[in-house]
């Protein structure tokens, strides 16, 4: 028996990252602009990260001792075929669900946008996975004909999947420069979904909030060392030191065994503290991605996210900016209760933190979020491709669709063309150099 995992591409210049937004995928755009087209170039030529679901489903097809193929946009020879949807390049994946049809293929699509709207995907394929695909996959491995709509189930035991198959992806290409320059470079993922229930959260639609034990991170850790010779690595978790004494003991554990590895980490910045970062430093923390989507607590509550203390969010970045963590921080324009005012407020406010990225996002319903069916009635863009994270799709209330392009490209060239963060920049890659 036989299958093949497929990765589609469409030929976008933009960075499309498939797997960020909880699955449903981004294509990054600072502007129209030359200099915002400078942050574009650099963005693309960097980054190339992974499909952490097909990892997984490759080891559990093999594991079931299947033969497993992964390939990209091409017709494979397995019988089944199975491809992650994403929103920013689904008319691709249709188009290529209808050629590998007519080939003889048996399609199938995972992932949380095709799981959002299967009716989409169903006219052009055989089968649809809703949920975390892994136990419809193990379904499948053990003979199930797949046709429909397949519910799956979450795996309540994290810690008995698998390890992810990279070696029949391209790895040697992966990449999470220029955050780290270290690779061989691959993902992790310890644990999934989110603890927190902010109402426009992608992250809360198929996934559900459980970890894996700090001794089955590590071991991980170890197979990709021993195995791929990594260097760097990139925890995917949407908040990874919710838990902060299994964190504490992950990081224990890679002093301990002596990996010799750079990484990054998604959290919070009211899920850390000094103690806890000095200890992921010690054990190779070199880039934390926190959000802090605004900087009006009042307009962050509205949209159900639970705010940090301002006080703590800056006393804790300036520590990692003292001890060498580089620090990214996600900012979010356009969220309902906005205004011109407010979204400049928040570039200020990002300027005043200086930190090594900022990444200003434009405020997206996903389909499946609590968000998504509050405000549908608003939506007035019908082409799914545009609910990239930096497009405007709804009617805002106070601002229009082109005043929150505008301002987002303000935001991103405004950033990143000040002397303040130029020469910062320089200062941070030369203790980099001199740390390493």
């Amino acid at each position: 028996m036989n299958v093949a995992l497929l990765d589609i591409t469409s030929g976008r210049k933009a960075c499309i990252n498939k797997d960020f937004m909880g699955g449903y995928g981004w294509a990054f755009n600072a502007g129209r602009g030359l200099s915002s087209g400078m942050i574009n170039f650099v963005k693309k030529s960097g980054e190339n990260l992974p499909i952490m679901s097909l990892g997984y489903l490759a080891s559990i097809f093999h594991q079931k001792k299947w033969d497993v193929e992964y390939a990209r946009n091409t017709v494979p020879s397995s019988k089944l075929v199975i491809i992650h949807s994403s929103m920013v390049e689904h008319k691709a994946e249709l188009e290529w669900a209808g050629r590998l049809k007519k080939a003889g293929k048996i399609v199938g699509f995972t992932g949380p946008f095709s799981g959002s709207v299967p009716e989409i995907f169903l006219e052009k394929c055989d089968f649809v996975i809703v949920g975390e695909p892994e136990e419809a996959v193990y379904r499948i491995s053990e003979g199930l004909i797949p046709k429909g709509v397949l519910d799956s189930r979450p795996i309540e035991d994290l810690n008995s999947l698998p390890f992810p198959k990279w070696d029949i992806f391209p790895h040697k290409g992966y990449s999470y420069f220029p955050a780290l320059r270290e690779k061989p470079f691959l993902p992790i993922l310890s644990s999934r979904g989110c603890p927190f229930t902010c109402n426009y959260c992608p992250y809360l639609v198929h996934y559900k909030w459980r970890v894996r034990s700090a001794e089955n991170v590590l071991d991980e850790i170890g197979h990709l060392v021993s195995r791929f010779g990594i260097k760097s690595m990139l925890f995917r978790d949407p908040i990874f030191t919710f838990d902060r004494e299994r964190t504490s003991k992950i990081a224990e554990s890679i002093l301990e065994r002596g990996y010799k590895i750079k990484w990054a980490c998604e959290t919070r910045l009211d899920r850390v503290d000094k103690g806890l970062l000095k200890l992921m430093y010690s054990a190779g923390l070199r880039v934390i991605n926190v959000g802090i989507e605004s900087q009006s607590e009042d307009i962050i509550k509205k949209a159900s996210r639970k705010p940090v203390s301002l006080r703590h969010q800056e006393e804790m970045i300036r520590y990692c900016d003292e001890i060498g963590i580089r620090v990214t921080v996600f900012y979010m324009f356009g969220m309902p209760d906005d205004t011109r005012e407010s979204l400049l407020e928040t570039i200020r406010y990002a300027k005043k933190l200086n930190t090594h990225v900022a990444q200003f996002f434009i405020f997206t319903p996903f389909p499946g979020t609590k968000y998504y069916e509050t405000i549908k009635s608003d939506i007035y863009e019908t082409d799914w491709e545009k609910f990239d994270c930096y497009t405007p799709v709804f009617y805002h209330k106070n601002l229009g669709k082109e005043k929150i392009i505008q301002l987002k490209e303000r935001a991103f060239v405004s950033y990143y063309y000040r002397p303040a963060w130029v020469i910062k920049f320089f200062f941070r890659a030369m203790r980099d150099i001199f740390n390493k």
